[in-house]
């Protein structure tokens, strides 16, 4: 018996299909689309305040670890003209969700992206082959013209923005 069922029964007389199916074609062509502005939405994800270039402030680097560790107070002038080198010497250039770092005449550049944010605070993750997705927390200060990097060590440094986009 069900053989004999005409297959027009199953099909529109118009067209020639269904026009179901159509519709759903339809909607299948801008799948695509969507997962594309999706996957793109979330992964340009960046912060307009960290774009420009900034530089390493040695002065207020080293007067707050000092403030936080008082034995700095008890080292020798060499050992604190030492660790005073260490600061001072970076650059680092934000720009299109990759940073630039320029470190005693080396340059390194990574991609990064902005995982979370706040009003005075962003936190982004590093895509670099040495690091990888390591977070970063930067505090920023003095009406978004400078910034604290949070160290593992507990270390801070500050950057002061030098240069805008």
């Amino acid at each position: 018996m069900a053989h004999s069922v005409p297959l027009s029964r199953f099909t529109s007389r118009v067209g020639g299909g269904s026009t179901h199916v159509r519709h759903r074609s339809r909607v299948m062509r801008f799948i695509p689309l969507i997962f594309g502005l999706v996957m793109f939405a979330g992964c340009a994800s960046d912060d307009s305040r960290l774009q420009g270039t900034w530089h390493s402030n040695r002065e207020a680097t080293v007067a707050a670890a000092f403030q936080r560790d008082p034995r700095w107070q008890k080292a020798t002038p060499d050992r604190v003209q030492r660790f005073k080198d260490l600061f001072g010497h970076m650059t680092v250039a934000y720009s299109n969700r990759v940073f630039t770092i320029v470190f005693r005449g080396e340059t390194n550049s990574c991609h990064y992206r902005v995982i979370e944010r706040g009003t005075n605070f962003v936190v982004m993750r590093i895509d670099s082959p040495l690091e990888l997705e390591r977070d970063v927390r930067l505090q920023f200060v003095d009406g978004d013209t400078a910034y604290w990097v949070h160290s593992p060590f507990g270390l801070d440094e500050r950057f002061d923005k030098v240069e805008k986009p």
